[in-house]
């Protein structure tokens, strides 16, 4: 055992004379205080979440060797508060020095400021929520906005139940329209408009925005009304209706009569012989979903029309 411990001692003696010598040199070496700003983080229970804006960061004093000071990177520092008991309400959160992460070892840790923070703890919420295009500006003379489509259609949003579940819809960031004489796709995000309410979805939006020339109507004339859900036979009154229909000139101006379709949906059940009253409804056939999606319905001349089943005098 002693052979061992003398092996090589030359080598031994001055690998422990170095390492007094920095040990000299770093605790006779003066030492210096610097405050860092540093990330404050909250550990909190999956079902709970912010319900006010805690602060992002705070000033962790701390007291070093020079040399080592200088060369202190505090990226990595940062302050974790633990609120993994706590429950839903106002909390008074303590910053102890236990909770700073990543300071080197030989460097003290002298205080937090602030020491505690108020925040208000609420039950975590999450919604899927439609999404609206903002479209803002006017095309060139001549053209029109008809319709914009976002893909997707949806989103996922999370954050504090008192945010989240007052919303109804999310608005995408503005798409201008300026000068524009076409449609074009655009490329936008999302702003919730709840402060601590974040899409889970981050990806960009497609949007399709339709610009075409400018609308016209036409009216249609001598259009039947057929009925859905009633039994076969069955009359309609009145039967004739006509329609205004606006679009771009290139759309409206080549329809037909047999691309339009009127219908009045009732539910009559066998043995029913009392009339009902029912809602035309205006169906556009053989067009595109693009296509359709610039024909607007202006009016009909009736929007209410009454459906007596077969075998019953219908009302004049």
């Amino acid at each position: 055992m002693l052979d061992r411990i003398l092996s090589n001692w030359p080598l031994k003696m001055l690998a422990g004379v170095l390492a007094f010598a920095i040990w000299v040199s770093i605790t006779g070496e003066a030492r210096v205080v610097q405050d860092f700003a540093v990330p404050l983080e909250l550990d909190l229970p999956d079902g709970l979440t912010p319900g006010s804006s805690p602060p992002t960061t705070v000033s962790v004093r701390l007291r070093g060797p020079e040399s080592v000071m200088r060369r202190l990177d505090p990226v990595p520092i940062t302050v974790l508060a633990d609120l993994r008991d706590a429950a839903p309400g106002h909390q008074e959160v303590l910053l102890g020095r236990a909770g700073v992460r990543g300071v080197p070892r030989g460097i003290e840790i002298d205080f937090i400021d602030p020491d505690r923070i108020p925040l208000e703890v609420e039950t975590r919420s999450r919604r899927e929520l439609p999404v609206d295009p903002t479209i803002l500006g006017q095309p060139a003379e001549g053209y029109a906005f008809y319709t914009a489509q976002v893909t997707p259609e949806r989103l996922r949003v999370d954050g504090p139940a008192s945010q989240v579940d007052q919303l109804a819809v999310l608005r995408t960031t503005p798409i201008r329209l300026d000068g524009r004489t076409g449609s074009f796709v655009a490329r936008a995000g999302v702003a919730p408009e709840g402060e601590l309410v974040r899409v889970l979805d981050p990806n960009l939006l497609s949007v399709r925005v339709v610009v075409d020339a400018a609308a016209v109507e036409r009216r249609l004339e001598n259009l039947h009304v057929e009925t859905a859900g009633a039994p076969p036979g069955s009359t309609v009154k009145p039967e004739i209706l006509h329609v205004i229909l606006s679009g771009p000139p290139r759309l409206v101006d080549r329809l037909s009569p047999d691309q339009v379709r009127l219908y009045a949906h009732v539910k009559i059940e066998p043995g029913e012989m009392d009339p009902v009253e029912a809602t035309v409804r205006v169906e556009l056939l053989n067009l595109t979903p693009d296509e359709r999606a610039r024909i607007e319905v202006k009016s009909i001349s009736r929007r209410q029309v009454v459906v007596t089943p077969s075998g019953r005098r219908s009302l004049g």
